[in-house]
């Protein structure tokens, strides 16, 4: 089946939802997407004729087994050129999602094998997330752990290109480690868990730092900066902050 570049968009999408929590409506996809609901309507028509999604009784969207697998070759191909771009061409990691959308509509299924067998090392992409079968680990908001725990970075659950060059100014990359601080109100702050005192602290507001997966190391006896979980993330997630996937 060939899949035009908006249903491999409309896949992305979903499959991301999934791996962030975010309930797979048509609502939250067309917030997610950015555009009018009648678009989504279409389109989700579309997936549901060709046999890639399906809705449940209470109209939330899903995968279906063919569906599933589509989706994960599509979002693999793009986690592997973003690995491929930083690795063999030096770009930054903060500025490779969009290089990525770009060109991944346009590679043969041979370049892309020949990419997989350059980078057979590479599990996950610059931001954190899987490539291919790789295991992707549970982690917890970072907005959620106690102060004075040290957090390993797991992954960066939003790759907007506005968040992703807010967390490289603030020092973040996905695999350290980090020591959560005191903070100001309505924020939380980490600095490097090798730092001497607050070398290299930095802050984050609540809601974008639910969107950074962690796994904790050490749990501090602090309180967390948010008790609620998903407080502000999910609206980070969508984009109805500043920023948008």
């Amino acid at each position: 089946m060939a899949l035009t570049e908006a249903v491999q968009d409309y896949l992305e999408k979903l499959f991301w939802f999934e791996e962030a929590g975010i309930e797979p409506t048509q609502a939250n996809l067309a917030r997610g997407m950015n555009v009018s609901q009648p678009s989504v309507n279409e389109m989700v028509r579309r997936l549901v004729d060709d046999g890639l999604v399906e809705r449940d009784e209470r109209k939330r969207l899903h995968f279906t087994a063919h569906g599933r697998e589509v989706a994960q070759k599509v979002v693999s191909r793009h986690r592997l050129i973003e690995a491929f771009l930083t690795t063999v061409f030096k770009i930054p990691w903060d500025e490779v999602h969009e290089e990525a959308h770009t060109f991944e509509h346009a590679i043969s299924d041979s370049l892309e094998q020949r990419m997989y067998a350059l980078l057979a090392d590479a599990t996950a992409c610059p931001h954190g997330h899987p490539i291919g079968g790789h295991p992707r680990e549970a982690g917890e908001p970072m907005s959620l752990v106690p102060r004075n725990s040290v957090v390993r970075l797991l992954r960066f659950e939003n790759e907007d290109p506005d968040l992703l060059r807010l967390f490289r100014r603030s020092g973040l990359e996905p695999g350290d480690r980090y020591i959560l601080l005191a903070a100001s109100e309505g924020h939380v702050a980490f600095a490097p868990a090798d730092a001497d005192g607050d070398d290299g602290k930095a802050e984050l507001p609540i809601p974008v730092a639910g969107t950074l997966s962690v796994r904790v190391e050490e749990r501090g006896d602090g309180p967390a900066a948010t008790a609620t979980p998903q407080t502000g993330a999910q609206a980070a997630l969508l984009g109805e902050t500043a920023w948008g996937m």
